[in-house]
């Protein structure tokens, strides 16, 4: 038997375990198994992101969003003011569209005329408080200041013969319809930008909305009692772009039809006389 320690003058013996040659970093497979799988993550993620905001571009904008969009009155030209009347029916909610053509929106105070025929639609506009019956938030008529207040966030303003309705809880279109002798005032919001905005207040009732479709505007009446969310959700599937809320329940209104004459809907009229700043929103046939 030959031991270790038995070398020849002419023998070289090799004590140890043999060195290892590791291969380099960028040879070996795991490294390119890994690089692979998160190249293929980012390439994932770049599509997603790209789909998204090519259907979403304002995802992103740093632009300040518009508040609102001034709409025109409807005009049919060589024709009469009137009030164009449509029903339908939209998640199982009835609706009653009235479009005022050849008329001038405008504010007042107190009932409106019914004796004027130039007055062709009118429903009330603010809320007016139960404790005190004043108006319910901001308020202008001809250019005057007559209540203050941001109870709500929904806003209708209207100068320079068009109509603005939006949301906001600052809208410098109040200072804008005082400075041009127009008219103000605040409402729930419904629509803002094609989406329903949900509100606190709960029950059923007559819902009546001041809407921008299609470029115009718009009254949406429910023709059965409803809760504000079921309202605002049929006014956004219906194309709304926005909307805010008129006084429903028994507040008293009227449209006038050229061949029926005036329709009405609401409570006993005895029960609104005796208040001095119950106020109305009105289409005047555009003289």
């Amino acid at each position: 038997m030959k031991h270790f320690n038995d070398i020849e003058d002419n023998e070289i013996r090799i004590i140890g375990q043999p060195e290892v040659t590791r291969k380099p970093w960028y040879r070996r497979w795991w490294v390119w198994t890994i690089a692979a799988s998160v190249m293929a993550l980012l390439a994932v993620v770049l599509f997603l992101w790209t789909r998204y905001w090519s259907a979403n571009p304002d995802a992103t904008a740093k632009e300040a969003p518009v508040e609102s969009i001034a709409v025109e009155p409807t005009v049919v030209q060589h024709a009469p003011a009137t009030v164009l009347v449509y029903d339908t029916v939209v998640n199982d909610v009835p609706l009653r569209l009235y479009t005022p053509t050849n008329a001038t929106p405008e504010l007042c105070l107190g009932l409106p005329d019914t004796t004027d025929e130039s007055i062709i639609l009118a429903l009330q506009a603010a809320d007016i408080r139960a404790d005190n019956h004043k108006i319910v938030g901001a308020f202008v008529l001809k250019g005057e200041p007559l209540s203050w207040g941001l109870s709500k966030q929904g806003f209708c303003a209207i100068f320079d013969g068009k109509m603005h309705i939006g949301m906001a809880e600052n809208s410098p279109l109040f200072e804008e319809a005082t400075e041009k002798g127009g008219y103000f005032f605040r409402q729930y919001p419904l629509v803002n930008q094609g989406a329903m905005v949900e509100n606190k207040p709960k029950g059923k009732a007559h819902r009546h909305a001041l809407c921008e479709l299609d470029g115009k505007i718009v009254v949406v009446s429910s023709i059965d009692r409803e809760s504000f969310h079921d309202f605002a959700q049929a006014l956004a599937d219906l194309g709304i772009e926005n909307a805010v809320s008129l006084t429903g329940g028994l507040a008293w209104g009227y449209c006038r039809d050229n061949e029926e004459g005036i329709q009405s809907w609401g409570g006993d009229l005895k029960n609104w006389t005796s208040m001095p700043e119950l106020n109305y929103i009105l289409w005047r046939a555009t003289r």
